[in-house]
């Protein structure tokens, strides 16, 4: 389970983030591209977009369950 202490500084504001033990696999970004994004200087992914709509929403719920290393994380959800 994703670890909010652990929250990438490069996500955006929101509920959902990335945190530190991101592999940079690039599941994510594959499954919601308009949520995820890579970071370069980081090597890991972030989020870039919160979700917006059922579609994005349904998206990046299929990124987390996918998640590796349970890196992503959804804040009071």
């Amino acid at each position: 389970m994703a670890d909010p202490r652990r929250r990438h500084s490069a996500n955006v504001a929101g509920p959902w983030f990335v945190d530190t033990t991101c592999i940079d696999c690039d599941a994510c970004r594959q499954l919601a591209p308009a949520v995820f994004a890579e970071d370069g200087d980081l090597g890991q992914s972030t989020v870039k977009s919160q979700p917006h709509g059922p579609e994005e929403q349904r998206a990046a719920e299929r990124a987390l369950v996918a998640c590796p290393t349970a890196s992503i994380g959804i804040e009071g959800g």
